[in-house]
């Protein structure tokens, strides 16, 4: 047998053991996730659910002729597909922020924004059915009314998709929001 064979161990002991890449001690503290996204995630899930059901709703008018407004089946049907694209993404980014994601924030505010331009885009196209609508008992006494409705509803769509855009970042305001 070779000496290599018998050398088990070699080296010195020594009386202190040496450490390597070792990270010194600092204090760790617990700091607890707000609950604020999960609240706020919860009512974005409502908010999208009930959006869903609106975008379902609006079928009636497809379906049923009499109890529609005179509005034509194809802006029926493009505003329930787009509402309910808008209502599953704002579901989905209200599940997200329950769980802590900072991308449902995001896509929760691109689904805001593209409601806000799909409402008003299909409340232009419909304008002149609705004045046709009133204008059918009036007598022609509110000609041009479908504009002031159209331009009405983008503005007050505006103010309401600013005001939801900043409740939906209120997590984003907390020190402590725990977002990923």
């Amino acid at each position: 047998m070779s000496d290599e064979e018998n050398d088990v161990f070699s080296g010195s002991i020594g009386s202190q053991p040496q450490m390597v890449n070792v990270q010194p001690a600092g204090t760790m503290m617990y700091v607890e996730k707000s609950q604020i996204p999960q609240v706020l995630g919860i009512f974005v899930m409502i908010y999208g659910g009930l959006g869903l059901l609106g975008a379902a709703s609006s079928l009636i008018g497809v379906f049923v002729p009499e109890a529609g407004t005179g509005i034509p089946s194809w802006i029926l049907i493009g505003q329930t597909f787009s509402g309910l694209i808008v209502g599953a993404a704002t579901a989905y980014a209200g599940f997200l922020i329950f769980s802590y994601k900072k991308k449902g924030i995001w896509i929760s505010l691109i689904a805001i924004g593209c409601g806000w331009v799909f409402t008003t885009i299909w409340t232009l196209l419909s304008r002149d059915y609705v004045e046709q609508n009133i204008a059918e008992g009036s007598g022609g006494e509110f000609d041009g009314l479908g504009d002031i409705i159209a331009g009405s509803s983008a503005i007050c769509g505006l103010i309401c998709a600013g005001i939801c855009g900043i409740i939906v970042l209120m997590p984003l305001f907390f020190a402590n929001h725990g977002m990923e």
